[in-house]
Formats: structure tokens, sequence, C-alpha cells
């Protein structure tokens, strides 16, 4: 007995010293964990299709149930399809899901060559849904997502069923600048605690390693979002949906944050 209580002990802190190595030195694995159980918590699964010779990387709902409405979930500037997966658990048991990468961004590739202003972004959703045959859907989106949400259902209003906007930007009202970029390559934890001041009502607590990552990834990004996307956006068409936003003719449901520094209250009240 006291042998197999030893044996026991040893596997147990074994695997804590795992764990510890794990989380200190490869923070990143403890991201992808979580993220593919909150995924498959909400029965999604991971695909890739081509667009063009362009692979498009998503998640989509594992079991179609026909008796449910497609849902389509579209995440930020500079994130990806993670953005959604918490919420995917309650929304899968009303909703066929499908959360794409957009282009550029999360697994899919980020080509000189691609459009990637909104106009270039709902292009991309277009062929993305017509791969896919879906052709009638809800479609929400968040920040630059919900932008492209919008201005999606401007121009194909026959696929948006319902729409959804959180803390949508899109409109430029007074001076505010919504794209930005990330600014200087973050050299701390302070840069980026700095950043989630800016974009969360109560900054939460980010443990080291994980906040390394996350540095890590913001910096490998910067260039891209910056001198590339941000540019693409301002210079391309529908950067600015003033005066066009009547033309949603889809039931429309807005969400915005009062305290939202990145896209200001006006905003959600003009699109309203």
């Amino acid at each position: 007995m006291k042998r197999i209580l030893k044996i026991i002990g040893l596997v147990v802190a074994l695997l804590l010293v795992i764990g510890a190595v794990i989380f200190f030195f490869f923070p990143g694995t403890i991201v992808d964990l979580t993220n593919s159980q909150n995924a498959s918590a909400a029965g999604l699964v991971k695909k890739e299709i081509a667009l063009d010779g362009y692979n498009v990387n998503y998640f989509i709902s594992e079991q179609k149930d026909e008796t449910k409405d497609d849902l389509m979930l579209l995440h930020g500037m500079g994130d990806d399809k993670n953005s959604f997966v918490l919420a995917a658990k309650e929304l899968s048991k009303h909703y066929n899901l499908i959360l794409p990468d957009l282009s550029g961004h999360g697994e899919n590739e980020r080509t000189e060559d691609r459009d990637y202003s909104i106009k270039g972004q709902v292009d991309f959703v277009y062929a993305f849904v017509k791969a896919l045959n879906v052709n009638s859907f809800h479609l929400a989106g968040n920040s630059m997502g919900g932008h492209t949400a919008a201005a999606y259902s401007i121009e194909h209003p026959e696929h948006v069923k319902t729409l959804t906007l959180v803390n949508a930007a899109g409109v430029k009202l007074d001076d505010h600048v919504v794209y930005g970029g990330f600014g200087a390559p973050l050299k701390s934890k302070e840069d980026l605690v700095a950043i989630f001041d800016r974009v969360f009502y109560k900054t939460p607590d980010i443990p080291g390693p994980i906040a390394n990552h996350m540095i890590e990834q913001v910096n490998g990004s910067i260039d891209f979002v910056n001198n590339t996307l941000v540019t693409s956006i301002k210079n391309g068409e529908y950067f600015n949906l003033k005066g066009k936003t009547q033309n949603i003719i889809a039931p429309t449901l807005i969400l915005c944050g009062k305290h939202d520094e990145v896209v200001k209250f006006n905003v959600a009240e003009y699109y309203d």
C-alpha cells in the first residue's frame, strides 16, 4: 500500500513539474489548449478551406442541426476566431456557428497582394460563405468585425437575417481615431497593461508568462497592423459608413460599452 501511495505521489509531483514547465516556458501551449477546450465544449471543430489558392481557417459546428439557423461571428482587428469561443458554448445551443479568421488574421496568411480594406474583408466573407454554400445567416461582429459585418449587410442584404454589432467601428465622428494601430513595440508587461487599460473597463491581471506570450504575439503583428492593415482600412472603400447605415435593412442589435475608449459610444448611437 505504501509503495502504491509513493508511486501516486511521484506521479502527481511529476505532473506538477510538467505543468510548471509548460506554464513558465511554453505559455502559448496553455493558451492554445484553453482555446481548443472552449471550442470543443461548444461543439466546434477547426477546418480549412481554399479560396482561389488562399487557405482560410475557421471553426464550425461539428454537427449541423437543420432545425437551427446559422450564425457567423467576425472578430476584431489583430484578433482571430478564438475571440468568440467562450461565448460559443451558449450560442451553440441556439445556432449552427461559423467563426472564421478574417483575411490576414489568425492562422490565415498575410500576403502583400491581398486587399485588407473593409471592402476587401466583405469580399473575403462573401467568397467564404459561397464556398460553404451558406446563403442565409445571422451575422455578428466586434470592433473591426462589426465594421465588416455592417458593410456586408449593406452590400449583401439578401444574405443577412439579423445583424449584431458589438462595439462596432465604421462611422467617423468628430476627430476620434479608431484605427490607430498598435503603436511602438511592447517592451514590458507594463506596456501590455497600458493597452489593456485602453481596451478593458476593468483591466485583467495576466500572469507573467502569459503576458510575455501576448507581448510576443503583439510585437509579431505590429508591422502588419500598423503599416498594412490600418493603411488599407483608412484608404479603402467602406472606411466610413456615415450616410450609408440607413441601407442596413436587417433587424439590428447594437451593443456598446459606455466606457469604450477605442470605439466611442456616439458611434453606436449613430448606428441606432
